[in-house]
């Protein structure tokens, strides 16, 4: 299960390491992550998946999937392919190892040995106990190209998917032919969805149905900003079973019946301790406010908990008990929820165990196609006159929905009533970015700026951490690196944290520049210290359509004393840009000898198909263009 942001909780695989997050915040484009697929063709590419079979039978009520690669190394860059992973657990146990190498002519020239593979738990730092192993081998030649041909079969008796496919299997690697099979007895029911994949074949033997998917992984992707989720453009096949026992039996033939196989798999979990619940009841005596009761647990929870990811039992599915998270003051996803529904239910508050999927960027559920579609779990507690929702992971503000987790559908756990439901967006003021600057010009020497940095949204969410987690010289050494504006060198700095409930961090920073003046004879123009706005490709060279899944809204107030010497010759008239993607606003005032610019620029949240895009890039060039190119011109004394 992945998890929410801001907060030294949190699992590697949803959060980036500081240094990745504050290059995007350099980028100006904080709130977004890119599809990151390398165009390469088959023929030039590093490495090439010349085939892939996949097989799953079903006999017994056991699944057996076999799995056969045939990977082409072309040069020295591809070999770091050639070090093979095969995942597995104690519910899918894996066997039938076999790997050779192939020479550029087709001849066999080694085989993998027993002694070659090794084992390995995928404990990640953020893991207590992982029921996830993985065997590795590395197979190499050092005449290219040539081919490592493995297979391997797992097996498992419970399961929630029968196959989550793809001939994708690394973003920078194509796929020639990629093959998927289903045999299975000629009256067992299933659900696939397929995307981007050839016509199901299907071929009937006695008393039994094999079905064939046949696709392959071969157009050029290129990176492109704000381009929607990459599975949108990868072809995929799920195949969920009809009825399955995992841990009970389920069924996937609605979503009211698999919410209730969910709802039945939490049942019996919400006890605790008798100590915790006098100590629950002592946190809120007196307190007649059911928020403020939810507020001063949710800190409750915050203190004295901790996430540790822990993935076992039902694989992954089934939280521990509330009574654990109690004695033991740590779990994952769903033990913290499940404890603090406890929690909340002792003081007589009901709330809903709410799956959603979490990420970067928003994906969508298919709600036409029954199956595990989410990667983490919190709290939805409705309320008579709000709804409140609580990620039960976070260090962050009281009901504050991260960007990982706002604007999307959420699936709540109800007996016989399991629904879906969006979470609300942040709005364009809960991701507002505000500076104030003050900029001391002395022709001559080193200009002196003070920014006055107010972050909110992704931004606040990458500050807060770094407010927590981070040493003082590690810091700096970002904040001067990725949060510096372009042409100063920072001098000093101070990052104030807000209190635990605001949705805000504050940076205050001084820094120099000897550059920042262009001096034209007895004229120096002064630029615009700019928005940090991308130039996006021109609309011939864009693929894909535009997915902005909350607005960007930024505001600038800057103070240019006038440089000594010098007066107001010109400067640029007052703006105002309206679009249906955005606005942008600036105004220049002279007053004394100091220069006032006031701007702003709103990007609204959006899905832009192709077609409108020539004139979301018209806009936002526009903008770009302005902020880039508009000088004040102020004029030497006579």
């Amino acid at each position: 299960m992945l998890l929410s942001i801001y907060k030294n909780k949190i699992p590697i695989q949803v959060t980036m390491n500081f240094e990745t997050n504050f290059r995007r915040l350099k980028a100006g484009w904080i709130v977004f992550f890119c599809l990151n697929f390398i165009s390469v063709s088959a023929d030039i590419s590093d490495a090439v998946f010349v085939n892939q079979q996949t097989d799953l039978v079903l006999k017994n009520n056991k699944l057996y999937i076999s799995r056969s690669y045939e990977l082409q190394i072309n040069n020295r860059q591809g070999e770091e392919y050639a070090e093979i992973n095969i995942p597995y657990s104690k519910m899918s146990k894996v066997s039938k190892i076999e790997a050779t190498i192939k020479d550029k002519n087709g001849i066999i020239i080694k085989k993998l040995k027993t002694g070659d593979i090794k084992e390995r738990s995928s404990l990640s730092d953020d893991s207590f106990y992982d029921d996830n192993f993985v065997k590795e081998f590395t197979l190499i030649h050092n005449v290219y190209p040539y081919t490592i041909c493995y297979s391997y079969q797992l097996q498992e008796e419970s399961f929630l998917f029968l196959d989550h496919w793809s001939p994708c299997l690394f973003k920078d690697v194509p796929t020639v032919n990629a093959t998927l099979t289903l045999d299975v007895p000629i009256d067992y029911k299933f659900s696939y969805s397929a995307h981007l994949v050839d016509s199901m074949r299907v071929d009937t033997v006695e008393t039994r149905k094999k079905y064939t998917w046949n696709s392959s992984y071969t157009h050029q992707f290129e990176t492109e900003i704000l381009a929607p989720d990459k599975h949108e453009f990868i072809p995929e096949v799920l195949i969920v079973p009809g009825i399955f026992k995992f841990e009970q039996e389920g069924s996937f033939s609605s979503w009211k019946t698999y919410g209730n196989w969910e709802f039945n798999l939490l049942a019996g979990l919400n006890d605790l301790p008798e100590a915790e619940k006098q100590h629950i009841h002592s946190l809120v005596e007196g307190i007649k406010d059911d928020i403020d009761k939810i507020k001063v647990l949710y800190h409750y929870l915050q203190d004295v908990t901790r996430y540790i990811n822990i993935s076992i039992e039902t694989g992954g599915m089934k939280p521990y008990p509330a009574s654990y998270v109690a004695n033991n003051k740590y779990g994952d996803c769903k033990a913290l929820t499940n404890y603090f529904k406890a929690v909340l239910s002792c003081v007589g508050i009901p709330s809903i165990y709410t799956n959603i999927h979490a990420g970067d960027r928003i994906k969508k559920i298919d709600q036409n196609f029954p199956s595990m579609q989410f990667n983490h779990v919190f709290l939805c507690v409705p309320l008579p006159k709000d709804t409140f929702w609580l990620d039960c992971t976070s260090d962050g503000p009281f009901n504050y929905l991260g960007t990982f987790t706002q604007n999307r559908i959420a699936f709540l756990i109800e007996k016989d009533n399991s629904h879906f439901i969006r979470t609300p967006g942040l709005s364009k003021e809960q991701v507002l970015d505000s500076r104030t600057i003050r900029v001391n010009s002395n022709v001559g020497n080193d200009l002196i700026a003070n920014f006055h940095t107010i972050s909110r949204g992704e931004s606040f969410e990458s500050l807060s951490g770094l407010t927590r987690s981070v040493s003082d010289s590690k810091k700096s050494q970002i904040i001067r690196k990725y949060l510096i504006e372009s042409g100063f060198e920072m001098i000093d700095f101070n990052l104030i944290p807000a209190h635990r409930d605001s949705a805000f961090v504050t940076l205050d920073y001084s820094a120099k520049a000897d550059k920042l003046f262009k001096k034209y004879g007895n004229e120096l123009l002064i630029p615009l210290i700019p928005f940090s706005i991308p130039a996006i490709k021109a609309p011939k060279n864009r693929k894909y359509p535009i997915q902005l899944d909350y607005p960007i809204y930024k505001t600038d107030t800057i103070h240019y004393k006038m440089p000594d010497g010098y007066q107001l010759s010109s400067m640029p008239i007052n703006q105002t840009l309206y679009s249906k993607y955005g606005k942008y606003d600036i105004s220049f005032l002279k007053k004394d000898d100091n220069i006032h610019v006031i701007k702003s620029f709103v990007l609204n949240a959006g899905e832009y198909t192709l077609k409108e895009y020539a004139d979301f890039y018209k806009f936002v060039k526009q903008v770009y263009d302005f902020e880039n190119s508009s000088y004040i011109v102020t004029k030497k004394q006579d």
